[in-house]
């Protein structure tokens, strides 16, 4: 049951940044068809939105890591590779 939790905190993470970065897009393309945008004002913020958008949603992930204890892929070890090592 908790990793069904985990896995979907990471999908609604994963949705809410594709609905955003896809809304941008949408909302670029419809200024650059109607001809309303100012001299590469709204291309500055496109690009930093892409940019922005996907380490905003890492670290909130990392922090969600941070606090529950859960791996996920902001984890520092998201595969648990180095748990154990010296027990083997």
């Amino acid at each position: 049951m908790k990793e069904n939790n985990n896995s979907m905190f990471k999908r609604v993470v994963a949705i809410v940044g594709i609905v955003l970065l896809v809304g941008i897009y949408v909302v670029l393309l419809f200024e650059a068809i109607s001809g309303e945008m100012g001299p590469g004002s709204a291309f500055a913020g496109c690009a930093a939105a892409t940019v922005a958008i996907p380490i905003a949603l890492w670290l909130i992930l990392w922090v969600y890591t941070a606090l529950t204890g859960k791996k996920t892929v902001a984890s520092a070890d998201p595969y648990g590779d180095y748990d154990n090592k010296e027990d083997k």
